[in-house]
């Protein structure tokens, strides 16, 4: 039988990778060519540099000597010792070197005077990372911990993956080393050491049976099945084998695209370690559909999957609210100094979300430096900016149509605002497109005009709603671009005028002219720094030497803008007449102090 014909007749085989005949250098080693050699697959089939492990060595057919049997992984693997379990199995404890050679290598095993070779049947990796907790049971959620070594995950792209039944509800990286998840055992799960692997694209990085599934279970029932928009609900949970703490039990909620927090808890009581009552309230807005509940309670977790299903509510033309605003923003260009600007309009009527949306924040005050009566200037830190998150990711409310089209109308001129619907969302909002500063006319008063819509709101003119600034206005100096220093020891003067080519900014008594410095930290600490001031209409203003140098030197903004709020107003029908529209000149550029 000649080696070409072997070769060809396994080549099947060879296809799906499980075997390669024979070893690197024939003339050293005998090599089997029978028909019957085995095949062999190594499990994990992949280590870390730098990692001690333990390897399985399997085969189809009985070849392993209880005496005779060693393994060769090549150079940078060192070989610790080889444990035969039986013929079909054995055991081998590998110390993988930091300098090993990335990629994958033969595997080689010696046994009762046989060579055998496994073509790339392992392979050297350069990341890797460890999980904690390391285990779940049946049916809990579990947040977890990874820590890598050499990974570079990145938030919004790497997700995680434990397999079938294990459900990934919620990825965090922090850095390219770290992550949170938050993971959910389905409680049909397989109990079991699984893999555990996180994706960035094509990049994948695997710790191989990472987790385990512990057969003990968790399983909870939820009731009601139904809730309604906009209304309070009681509900009862009856769990099995769960822990509920007083005092440390929490409920989320958990749609198709995640977290949604559009559901507030406003009680929970546990009535024993497996039973719970409370009332929720469903906000106005809340998303419609199937809802999973995840319960934490203590260091335990449990999800209830589609625990209840949300529907809709009812809302009334009586309950609609206005947002309205006419703004001009500008910046300046670093590279020429050139002036871009952008005018806009927007108004959208819309249902107030009920529960309100809860502001975020930290535990902190969060208290920021206020700027003194007119003409005077405050330096100081923003204190508490830097605890706590952001604002709660709040639904989006229920909006009403008004037309095609509404106007902001004045003697002056007329703005037209068109009809815009989000594909996403659906939220209709009706906004002004290529608006110009010619179309914004300073201290002018407008009327809004509903087109009106059968199937939404009548039409309606409500007067005198939407206020402009006193004045146009231009920031004369310093001239802020070309990576613009100053000098924090010395004086910051800065001046302004309006399109009539005069000083001032003609701001008072009825609007307010602001200017603020910030973007580095304060006298050398790590909180954020600010100078600020309300300074007099007369167009000339300084921040003084003594109130730079307690900003630490550094890339900062100089932002400035005058603006000015309207009457409260609001649809003739609606119980909401507390709504008012606002109108600014903003400006911002980037400079240096040093």
């Amino acid at each position: 039988m000649s080696r070409s014909w072997l070769l060809l007749s396994l080549a099947p085989l060879y296809a799906f990778g499980l075997l390669s005949l024979g070893c690197d250098n024939a003339e050293e080693e005998p090599v089997d060519e029978s028909p019957l050699a085995s095949l062999f697959e190594v499990s994990p089939p992949a280590g870390p540099a730098g990692r001690s492990m333990q390897v399985s060595i399997n085969a189809q057919d009985s070849v392993f000597d209880f005496e005779q049997t060693q393994v060769s992984m090549g150079a940078g693997i060192e070989v610790l010792q080889v444990t035969v379990q039986d013929g079909w199995t054995l055991l081998a404890d590998i110390n993988i070197e930091p300098d090993a050679e990335v990629g994958p290598r033969n595997v080689q095993i010696d046994t009762s005077g046989r060579s055998y070779g496994i073509d790339k049947g392992f392979r050297v990796t350069g990341e890797t990372f460890s999980v904690s907790p390391d285990r779940g049971k049946v049916g809990e959620s579990v947040s977890i911990v990874l820590e890598g070594s050499n990974t570079q995950w990145k938030d919004g792209r790497t997700w995680v993956n434990l397999g079938d039944d294990v459900d990934v509800l919620e990825v965090q990286v922090i850095s390219e080393t770290l992550l949170e998840a938050e993971i959910s055992i389905e409680g049909d799960a397989s109990p079991g050491l699984r893999d555990i692997y996180t994706e960035d694209g094509p990049k994948v990085v695997t710790l191989y049976d990472g987790f385990m599934v512990d057969r003990v279970a968790l399983a909870a029932s939820w009731d009601p099945a139904l809730g309604t928009q906009g209304t309070q609900v009681e509900f009862t949970v009856k769990a099995r084998d769960t822990n509920f703490l007083d005092g440390q039990t929490s409920i989320t909620f958990y749609d198709g695209e995640g977290l949604n927090p559009d559901i507030r808890v406003d009680d929970i009581f546990v009535l024993d370690s497996e039973n719970l009552w409370g009332r929720m309230t469903l906000s106005n807005a809340a998303e419609l559909g199937d809802r999973d509940v995840l319960i934490a309670t203590g260091d335990e977790g449990l999800r209830i999957p589609d625990a209840f299903e949300v529907q809709g509510g009812t809302w009334s033309l009586e309950e609609v609210a206005i947002s309205l605003g006419f703004n001009v923003t500008r910046g300046v260009d670093n590279e020429t100094g050139q002036l871009v600007e952008r005018v806009s309009a927007g108004a959208t009527f819309f249902i107030p979300l009920d529960p309100p949306c809860p502001s975020g924040g930290g535990s902190g005050s969060g208290s920021q430096p206020e700027p003194a009566p007119y003409d005077g200037n405050v330096v100081g830190p923003i204190i508490g900016s830097g605890s706590g998150g952001g604002a709660e990711d709040c639904p989006n409310p229920q909006t009403v149509s008004a037309g095609d089209y509404v106007w902001l109308e004045s003697e002056a001129n007329t703005v037209t605002l068109e009809k815009t619907v989000d594909s996403n969302s659906g939220m209709i909002s009706y906004v002004g497109y290529d608006l110009t500063i010619d179309d914004y006319v300073p201290d002018n008063l407008y009327d809004l005009h509903l087109q009106g819509d059968p199937d939404g709101l009548a039409e309606e003119i409500i007067d005198d709603v939407q206020p402009t600034v006193p004045c146009n206005w231009y920031l004369d100096e310093p001239l802020f671009f070309g990576n613009y220093t100053h000098d924090r020891t010395t004086d910051l003067n800065y001046q302004w005028s309006n399109t009539e080519g005069g000083l001032g900014a003609c701001t008072y008594p009825d609007a307010i002219f602001y200017t603020e410095i910030s973007g580095t930290t304060y006298n050398g600490t790590t909180d954020p720094g600010m100078a600020a001031s309300l300074p007099w209409d007369d167009g000339v203003h300084s921040f003084l030497a003594s109130e730079l140098s307690l900003l630490d030197p550094g890339p900062v903004y100089f932002i400035a803008y005058s603006i000015i709020s309207g009457r409260e107003f609001g649809l003739r029908n609606s119980i909401y007449q507390q709504n008012k529209a606002s109108s600014y000149i903003y400006l911002q550029a980037a400079f240096i102090l040093e």
